[in-house]
C-alpha cells in the first residue's frame, strides 16, 4: 500500500507527525515539483507553503514562446526581420518578475539548483529587456551597429557556458528539464554566431542562425508548456498524471553511493 492510499482523517490534518510522513513527497515526485533531487532542510517549509516553480515556468513561457515566435518571423511576427520589441514588456513583467519571484520562494524553501536557474534566467530576460529599452541607450552607446553586435554576442557565449553547466547537473532531475537545458545550450551559440554575422555584415548567414536558434528555443518552450501543466495537474491533485521522465534513479547523489557503500562495508 502506497502513502497515496491510506485513508485521510480530518484529525491527522493537523498532527505534525502525519503531515512528515505521509503528506511527504517520494523522491521522484519531490524532484518533478521541485525540479530538484530533495536534499535534507531545517524546518517544515515545504509543507506549509505553495510550490514556486510553477510560477517561475508560467512567467518564462510567457516571455520566450512569443519571442522565438517573432525572431523566427512566423506571420510577420517581427516584421520578417527578428525584431523582437513588441515583447518588451513580457521580458520585464512576465519573465523576468515571475522568475525572480521562483528564484526567492524556491530559495526560501531550500531549494538550491532552480533557485540559480530562475535568478539567472530572470537577468536574462530583464537584461534583453533593457537593452531593447531606449531609456538604457544600450545600442546608441556604440558608433556602428556592428560593435554593439560583436559585444553583445559575448552575453550569449556565456549564457550559453551557463545551460550547459544547467543541463549536466540537470542529470539529476528529469528528462523534460535536461532537454529543455539542453535547447538553450544550443540556441545562444547560434544566436551568437547571428550576432558575430550581422557585425561582419553577412545578412543571409545572420538570418539563418538567428531563426535555427530560436526553432531551439521554441523546442524548449514546448517541453517547459508540458512540464508546467503536469505540474498543475498535480497541484490539483488530477487523476491524469504527466510522466516527466525522473532520472534520479538512474543517475544517484554521491550521498547515494556513499550510503550504498557504507551499508555493502557493513
Amino acid at each position: 500500500m502506497s502513502n497515496h492510499d491510506i485513508p485521510i482523517k480530518v484529525s491527522d490534518l493537523n498532527n505534525h507527525e502525519y503531515n512528515e510522513n505521509i503528506l511527504k513527497p517520494s523522491p521522484s515526485h519531490f524532484e518533478q515539483l521541485y525540479l530538484a533531487p530533495e536534499k535534507p532542510v531545517a524546518g517544515n517549509l515545504r509543507l506549509t507553503f505553495g510550490n514556486p516553480t510553477p510560477v517561475a515556468l508560467a512567467g518564462f513561457l510567457l516571455a520566450n514562446s512569443p519571442a522565438t515566435v517573432m525572431l523566427m518571423g512566423w506571420h510577420g511576427a517581427g516584421s520578417g526581420e527578428g525584431i523582437a520589441n513588441a515583447g518588451t514588456g513580457m521580458y520585464f513583467y512576465c519573465a523576468a518578475v515571475l522568475l525572480y519571484a521562483g528564484g526567492i520562494g524556491e530559495w526560501i524553501l531550500g531549494n538550491t539548483f532552480p533557485s540559480v536557474v530562475f535568478f539567472t534566467f530572470g537577468g536574462f530576460w530583464g537584461t534583453f529587456g533593457a537593452t531593447l529599452t531606449p531609456f538604457y541607450d544600450a545600442v546608441n552607446g556604440y558608433p556602428t551597429a556592428a560593435g554593439f553586435y560583436d559585444s553583445f554576442a559575448f552575453f550569449l557565449i556565456f549564457m550559453a557556458v551557463l545551460c550547459l553547466a544547467y543541463t549536466i547537473c540537470a542529470l539529476r532531475t528529469n528528462i523534460c528539464l535536461v532537454l529543455i537545458l539542453l535547447c538553450f545550450t544550443i540556441t545562444f551559440p547560434l544566436l551568437t554566431a547571428s550576432y558575430f554575422a550581422a557585425a561582419g555584415g553577412a545578412a543571409t548567414l545572420a538570418t539563418t542562425t538567428r531563426i535555427a536558434g530560436a526553432a531551439f528555443a521554441f523546442i524548449a518552450s514546448m517541453i517547459a508548456w508540458y512540464l508546467w501543466f503536469s505540474m498543475l495537474l498535480d497541484a490539483v491533485d488530477f487523476p491524469l498524471v504527466l510522466p516527466v521522465g525522473d532520472l534520479t534513479k538512474y543517475v544517484k547523489g554521491r550521498n547515494d553511493k556513499k550510503m550504498k557503500d557504507a551499508e555493502h562495508m557493513a
